[in-house]
């Protein structure tokens, strides 16, 4: 399976940020087989899929992350209603990390 580098990312129209936190964290480029959702939960893994995959794995993508973001909501709302301290951050820790297995799950499906 080919390596997601920062290059490519550029190429596609990455931002400056978006190179450096890539090239910095991955040298040698990102592989899908092997990185983990908690290694690239930080980093614009939706915009990546949007860039670099087919329309296939983009849907996929969306619908992964659409229950990820319900689940989001539902905890923080609890979160607050309950008036949990820490909470929302725990959620939004899970969502990061839900959006980057949907992402990674497509490309190790799609990307050769």
């Amino acid at each position: 399976m080919r390596r997601i580098t920062a290059e490519m990312l550029t190429q596609k129209g990455a931002h400056c940020a978006q190179f450096d936190e890539v090239q910095e964290r991955f040298p040698d480029g990102v592989d899908p087989e092997t990185v983990t959702p908690e290694e690239v939960a930080d980093l614009s893994v939706g915009w990546a899929v949007q860039a670099l995959l087919p329309a296939p794995a983009r849907k996929a993508f969306k619908e992964a992350e659409a229950t990820a973001w319900k689940d989001y909501v539902e905890a923080t709302g609890s979160a607050w209603k309950e008036a949990h301290r820490g909470s929302g951050a725990t959620a939004w820790k899970a969502y990061l990390e839900a959006e980057a297995r949907a992402a990674i799950r497509v490309f190790r499906q799609y990307w050769r």
